[in-house]
């Protein structure tokens, strides 16, 4: 019984650091949130690896973690986006509601536009549990990946070496891009390398290297902001491979 509460266990602190992460961004305290967001995927990780190495792999294992995966990865990044678009500076709105009640409603519609990355995280994480769980790769982003690069965003615009990017990150034309292009990611048929297996060859451990190298010289010039350039580099790091594929398969077609 003890054996296998233990990756329940992590699984319910990925949970709550979710829950933490969503109150933080509420309140606008970007960095509190973005810390509570990576302990949660942390405990992601030892969740699933405690389960493996116990033996004690489960539906109702497999079942929370999705759902814990739901807030931390995909709600907690769709509140700290929703966020962003009031620091875009966008107005509220009044709407008065005469029925069933007498109350005059404020809200700025932008960032409902957040909340398309819970949306699409839904739909990523069921298709993972139907036919993705026991891959060596990954198809389309996950949603942990998707997460880090926006709970990061806030972070990496108060550098003092790239203000210059706020204005354009910070406005409705670049969060609404970067909202559609991170769904149509998660969602995609792309095959991107995984962390979770070494078993897959020489190119791919030679891909891992490289972006764990990469990602500590950009954690080491940006802070943890410089999250969201390592997202970034990993996503064109499987781009130039699928490419490379491509055209040795079609020069060996040929």
């Amino acid at each position: 019984m003890i054996k296998q509460s233990v990756p329940h266990f992590f699984t319910s602190l990925n949970l709550l650091c979710g829950c933490f992460s969503i109150y933080f961004a509420y309140i606008f305290q970007f960095e509190t949130a973005f810390l509570f967001l990576l302990a949660g995927v942390f405990f992601d990780i030892w969740d699933g690896l405690f389960a493996r190495l116990l033996g004690v792999e489960s539906e109702l294992g497999v079942q929370l973690d999705s759902m814990a995966d739901m807030v931390t990865s995909g709600l907690a990044p769709g509140i700290i986006l929703a966020q962003l678009f009031v620091l875009a500076g966008n107005h509220p709105l009044e709407v008065v509601l005469g029925w069933p009640i007498n109350s005059v409603v404020e809200f700025i519609p932008w960032v409902f536009i957040g909340f398309i990355l819970p949306l699409g995280s839904a739909f990523r994480l069921a298709r993972f549990n139907i036919n993705g769980s026991k891959k060596n790769h990954f198809i389309g982003l996950p949603t942990p990946a998707m997460a880090m690069f926006f709970g990061s965003i806030p972070l990496i615009i108060q550098h003092p070496n790239l203000l210059f990017l706020k204005p354009i990150i910070i406005s409705n034309p670049g969060l609404i891009l970067m909202a559609v292009l991170f769904v149509i990611l998660m969602n995609t048929n792309l095959i991107l390398f995984s962390f979770k297996s070494f078993s897959t060859g020489i190119v791919d451990l030679i891909l891992r290297i490289l972006t764990i190298t990469i990602t500590s010289v950009f954690i080491l010039f940006f802070g943890l902001g410089g999250i969201s350039f390592a997202i970034l580099f990993y996503l064109v790091l499987n781009l130039l491979k699928i490419s490379i594929l491509k055209i040795g398969n079609e020069s060996n077609i040929n």
